[in-house]
């Protein structure tokens, strides 16, 4: 059209219309910088004799609103305020026409009526704001969840509200505004956010715009997130008094199912001890609402979901079964409602690994086994995930049962099985093999470092077979290990640590930071000689921080403390042999000591005079 137009044809000049239908087309197009091109159309509107409407402007803003660019947000804020500048200019210039005998003019050509109500008429003729093109952007504000996008949801609601008390009252927020608001506040991150959501949950019932029940929902979110009783309160009297308004005839809606849930959760996170039972009854209640016609408030698994959390976190982990073993039931009866799904089960089996009560390892293990079979029976949706394992390992971890070395093994193969068949949801990490390595270690069996050293070999496989990154074995790793064989007390402990260690400095040389030794790691090397009963350790030991002080010139991650020494001191004062080995390690003690007094890095301690004592 343009170059039809340059070439002499006037009847193709391009209008505004066009303009805006290019501009609506590539506002529409999902292609990488659609945006800026709909802006820069826009822009060269008036280079090119075509003056620019209120859509061509909303338009662009749209554009930049419904654009997926990490700044785009910002962008369409920034479109809004030149549209907000035209439009000012554009009505300043009709007024001072208006002012300069414009209105005769109009008037004569059918304008407006030349009466006493004449400057009534003239918003006939002026441009207008519309609050949509505002709610677009709220609307892309609350969906973004950016740092500051709650400060900037605010401070556009009340320029509205200041644009439409200064003449452009179709910018006046509407319930559509006012929830877009809410909504961004109910997301943040903010300590401040649920008060401030309830601040303008009254502005905008004093605004003449009466909450709904998107507006309630909204600020039950933002209780939810703040975890604390006054919210759960909060949340109650907000959902009984939803349910007043909607009797009175003052809400269009009842409460259903979403604000109701929600309210569980609040008190499920609310720390107190009533929040259990005030669970059970919302639930209650929900189940009578239901039956009395309310079939919105029929409880779904979202909401068993929350009531079981509240038993979980309040130790109630019986409560917690039986509302599981209920919803199992009633699913298998054909209440498609309330089929558990993995956080169902996951809770309740997190609730026995929190309680102190014998055999309750046992009893998440039982847990783990309906889920698994509850998902071979024809629910492929449900299926346990790393969590419902490592849950039971990491408790496991702190029982210190006299099995659960093996118990927490035995869960890590059954993850790795399952990984293996498929289940990419299961991929154990570093923490699992390293929780399953200090189970063996807080076992103090005999065994116990040849079992870490076992899985420690089982996670070198696994990554070099599946070639994982985030799997590659750490200085953290290895420590534990070291730990396992200190405590393990067995005969070979000294020297497994030896060579775990003189690996570990090979891999470092070799380029891999992640086995990089540190000061731990040489003290359970010589925690490992001082516990062992070699004749030899003594000597062993003293050689190790020979090693240790070496290192620790180079390696800013090795330091000298007084632990190191006292572990010396301790192999010495306990080498057992004939009198030459009793009198080596005693000359060993002496010159550890010695060389602990004169240390710039560490002070001896009360035990260390002890331990050279028992030498």
């Amino acid at each position: 059209m343009k170059r039809a137009y340059e070439a002499g044809d006037i009847d193709v000049i391009p209008n505004v219309i066009n303009y805006n239908s290019v501009i609506n087309a590539w506002g529409r197009c999902k292609k990488e910088g659609s945006a800026e091109r709909a802006s820069e159309i826009r822009s060269t509107m008036k280079d090119e004799g075509v003056e620019p409407d209120a859509l061509s402007y909303s338009l662009v803003v749209s554009a930049w609103a419904h654009c997926l660019n990490t700044n785009a947000t910002k962008q369409a804020e920034v479109a809004l305020a030149e549209m907000e500048n035209w439009a000012i200019e554009k009505n300043r210039a009709i007024d001072e026409a208006f002012d300069n005998g414009l209105s005769d003019h109009a008037s004569a050509n059918g304008q407006f009526k030349r009466d006493a109500e004449t400057p009534s008429s003239l918003p006939a003729i002026r441009v207008h704001l519309d609050v949509e093109c505002y709610n677009t952007v709220l609307i892309s504000l609350s969906r973004r969840r950016e740092i500051d996008a709650s400060e900037r949801a605010l401070k556009m609601l009340y320029r509205m509200i200041h644009l439409a008390d200064n003449g452009f009252e179709t910018a006046r927020p509407n319930a559509k505004s006012w929830n877009s608001v809410l909504n961004t506040l109910s997301r943040a991150n903010e300590e401040d956010s649920m008060e401030r959501a309830e601040k303008v949950l009254h502005e905008m019932n004093d605004a003449g715009i009466h909450p709904d029940v998107f507006s309630y929902a909204a600020l039950l979110h933002a209780y939810q997130k703040n975890a604390s009783p006054y919210a759960a309160e909060r949340a109650d009297d907000i959902v009984r008094q939803m349910e007043q308004l909607y009797c009175d005839g003052m809400l269009a809606a009842a409460p259903d199912v979403y604000h109701y849930t929600i309210a569980c959760a609040c008190w499920a996170r609310s720390g107190q001890s009533i929040a259990a039972q005030r669970c059970w009854e919302i639930l209650q209640h929900m189940e009578t609402r239901a039956k009395e016609g309310f079939t919105s408030s029929r409880p779904n698994v979202r909401t068993y979901n929350a009531v079981i959390d509240a038993y979980a976190r309040g130790h109630h982990v019986d409560e917690a079964e039986k509302l599981l073993n209920e919803m199992i039931e009633r699913y298998g009866q054909g209440d498609r409602n309330v089929k558990p799904d993995g956080f169902t089960f996951n809770a309740v089996i997190n609730s026995w690994t929190r309680s102190r009560r014998r055999g309750c390892g046992t009893r998440a293990e039982i847990i783990l086994k309906r889920l698994l079979e509850f998902h071979e029976n024809g629910n492929p949706d449900v299926k346990p995930d790393a969590r419902s394992f490592s849950h039971i390992i990491d408790y496991y971890c702190r029982s210190r049962e006299p099995d659960a070395g093996e118990k927490a093994e035995w869960l890590l193969l059954g993850m790795i099985k399952m990984y293996e068949k498929g289940y990419k949801e299961m991929l154990p990490t570093v923490f699992t093999f390293t929780a399953v390595i200090n189970t063996y270690a807080k076992s103090k069996c005999e065994d116990s470092g040849i079992s870490a050293e076992n899985i420690l070999n089982l996670l070198n496989d696994f990554h070099e077979s599946h070639g994982i990154p985030s799997l590659k074995p750490t200085t953290f790793v290895i420590n534990a290990v070291l730990l396992a064989w200190s405590k393990s007390g067995h005969s070979k402990a000294g020297e497994r640590t030896e060579d775990l260690l003189r690996c570990m400095n090979e891999q470092y040389k070799l380029g891999n930071v992640l086995q990089q030794p540190n000061t731990r790691s040489y003290g359970l090397v010589l925690a490992a000689w001082a516990k062992g009963s070699s004749s030899e350790k003594s000597r062993k030991a003293q050689g190790m921080l020979r090693r240790m002080e070496k290192e620790s010139e180079t390696n800013a991650h090795v330091t000298m403390n007084v632990h190191c020494y006292n572990a010396v001191l301790n192999a010495a004062a306990f080498t057992g042999g004939g009198l030459d080995v009793r009198t080596e390690a005693f000359d060993i003690a002496t010159l550890t000591l010695n060389e602990l007094v004169d240390s710039k890095e560490a002070d001896p301690i009360s035990s260390s005079f002890g331990t050279y004592i028992k030498a």
